[in-house]
């Protein structure tokens, strides 16, 4: 279970990924990829004072700087509530398993938590977690050296 202060963290994730609809016209798929590949993603997956809060508007000034073609591409917006609902779960994934972002994405990237949204925007982000980690491990293929399938028993245990 989440404290109030990691919460707080992916609200103001959720916030940032709905308000970077209307901010940037590169397509939302990319502002996400470039994101959580981004020194700013780091930053938050380091976060550990309760009391240093940054505000969406602070992470959408700073993509803007680290990235100004955002502002200047064509794409595909993905819809709001969407945006927010995978701005929220990506940082919950990186809480709650103690992951950094770039792995999280390269779990699942932006079109396929799109395509899961419908399935599971209604379950709590514990669950939600929980089920995206096993999508990913599905699609990771199999292992092909003994110490890795040996390796992989003991972590099931």
């Amino acid at each position: 279970m989440m404290n109030a202060h990691e919460q707080r963290l992916c609200e103001v994730q959720a916030e940032f990924f709905a308000l970077s609809v209307g901010r940037f016209s590169c397509g939302s798929a990319l502002f996400v990829s470039r994101f959580m590949y981004s020194d700013l993603a780091k930053q938050l997956d380091r976060i550990g004072d309760p009391y240093n809060f940054i505000s969406p508007n602070t992470l959408l000034a700073g993509m803007e700087a680290a990235y100004p073609s955002l502002r200047n591409g064509h794409g595909q917006p993905i819809p709001e509530n969407v945006m927010k609902w995978m701005g929220y779960i990506y940082r919950a994934w990186a809480l709650i398993k103690q992951k950094d972002s770039s792995y999280i994405y390269k779990a699942i990237r932006a079109e396929r938590m799109v395509s899961l949204y419908d399935s599971f925007h209604t379950f709590s982000p514990e669950y939600c977690v929980d089920r995206l980690e096993e999508i990913a491990r599905e699609h990771e293929g199999p292992v092909s050296n003994d110490y890795e399938v040996f390796r992989q028993i003991r972590l099931a245990k």
